[in-house]
């Protein structure tokens, strides 16, 4: 009787881990933050790999699979407003500038490239939120053959 109710029971927390197992994977794989919120680059504790940022302010308006951003950034002195609309769902989508962009998530991670009309890559970002939801990161690369790039950005949400 002992046998069979020990092998009961590791059975039974056998199948209890399995489910909390699976059931971990799947909250880890819907687990999609909403990037939602304005948005101000930390210039000092961000790395913009020589490009010439003062400010940049980005509002962000996320319905998933939606993301609409407005960036107002001074660059070179010069102030420049840039508003896109991707999709987070992998729908290719071309931008304001021609590029074709596709947008989709790895893990909690948004994941948006952008390619000429070759196929050819120009530039691809990586988004993350910290668990507090006060901080993004966005780690950028222009991948163009003349003029590469690297930035790990910074921002605070206000």
């Amino acid at each position: 009787m002992d046998t069979l109710r020990s092998t009961f029971i590791r059975r039974a927390i056998l199948v209890w881990a399995i489910c909390l197992s699976l059931g971990a994977i799947a909250f880890s794989a819907d687990n999609k933050p909403n990037l939602s919120g304005s948005w101000e680059l930390n210039v000092p504790k961000s790395d913009l790999g020589g490009a010439p940022i003062t400010k940049l302010a980005v509002q962000i308006d996320h319905k998933d699979p939606v993301l609409k951003y407005i960036a107002t950034a001074v660059v070179n002195g010069q102030e420049f407003t840039e508003a896109e609309t991707v999709s987070t769902d992998g729908t290719a989508a071309t931008d304001s500038r021609g590029g074709h962009v596709k947008a989709g998530w790895d893990s909690a991670t948004l994941v948006i490239e952008t390619s000429d009309d070759q196929g050819q890559p120009l530039d691809a970002a990586r988004m993350t939120l910290s668990d507090d939801g006060k901080t993004m990161t966005r780690d950028y690369e222009r991948k163009s053959a003349n003029d590469t790039q690297k930035r790990h950005e910074i921002y605070e949400k206000h």
